[in-house]
């Protein structure tokens, strides 16, 4: 039986963020009800109520969740059915409430699709952060198929067609990281991070430009415009290239670039890589020919 409950403000607010994301992490509502443990209690008199009920690690509206939805006017995105939908959803709903308290705003590609209906409407991207700039969002997972990321990375090249440039592409293991590769597909930037960790590091990028202050903390007032134009700066006539965002398309301009010199036997410029400690392994392993300085953290 039923218990009955007289809704709370609180109460009402997830209800309303259930309606609109479908799914909410249960300890992602901590952020609505507060850190305590409040939130734990009355998510089980609520689903004794039926207003939500749960689902490994999720919450979901129940039966007299959607009702109260429907009767005040909210429009209810429904849990897909099928494994591969479901996850996609638990990630927009994770990714929504990682950035909820930072300076980007994250917006649900549902509610994009909706909004540009020349997009396709399987669309691999997860939503839009938008603040200082914008990016497109992607998860690839902990083992994703090659047949993904081929799809993933076609889907990028033509996000220009609704003005969207740069994207952030979240990996869950390395082997992801290494299976997704450093092709450039033309972006204006093309974010390779881990998740959750790369969370707090996109969350400061919010706040500032990490590249520039990277590239401070480390040479100082010795920056001037780059003489090789894919650089970021020249430093004592190197080529200065900051890759502690691991941008995928400044990393493949680097390897582009020797490649060419190779080719036509010519003298090339001598690039200095500025990159995070925990990089630097990776970066001296892929570029033996660049020297690297590192930061510590940004």
């Amino acid at each position: 039986m039923a218990k009955n409950i007289e809704l709370t403000e609180r109460d009402i607010k997830l209800l309303e963020e259930l309606a609109e994301l479908s799914m909410i992490k249960v300890s992602n509502v901590s952020q609505i009800y507060g850190n305590d443990r409040y939130y734990e209690i009355r998510l089980l008199d609520l689903k004794k109520a039926h207003y939500v009920r749960r689902l490994k690690g999720y919450v979901m509206l129940g039966v007299n969740g959607i009702k109260y939805a429907k009767e005040h006017g909210l429009k209810v995105r429904h849990v897909p059915s099928t494994y591969g939908q479901k996850d996609r959803i638990q990630k927009i709903s994770d990714l929504y409430y990682d950035f909820k308290r930072s300076n980007w705003t994250f917006i649900d590609s549902r509610k994009i699709k909706e909004q540009k209906k020349s997009l396709d409407r399987g669309s691999n991207f997860l939503g839009l952060l938008v603040g200082r700039t914008e990016y497109a969002i992607y998860n690839i997972g902990k083992r994703p198929d090659g047949k993904k990321i081929t799809l993933i990375k076609k889907e990028q090249e033509k996000l220009h067609r609704i003005g969207i440039y740069r994207t952030i592409v979240f990996y869950e293991d390395p082997q992801a990281r290494e299976m997704y590769g450093t092709e450039g597909i033309g972006l204006k930037e093309q974010l390779l991070l881990p998740y959750p960790y790369g969370i707090e590091l996109v969350k400061k990028h919010g706040e500032r430009d990490l590249v520039e202050e990277a590239a401070v903390k480390v040479y100082g007032k010795n920056l001037k415009e780059p003489d090789w134009k894919e650089a970021d700066y020249t430093v004592d006539n190197k080529q200065v290239m900051v890759l502690v965002m691991n941008d995928v398309e400044k990393i493949a301009k680097i390897k582009n670039y020797f490649e060419l010199a190779q080719y036509r036997y010519t003298r090339t410029e001598e690039i200095e890589i500025l990159c995070l400690e925990e990089q630097e392994e990776m970066f001296r392993e892929m570029f033996p020919e660049c020297s690297i300085r590192t930061v510590e953290e940004v």
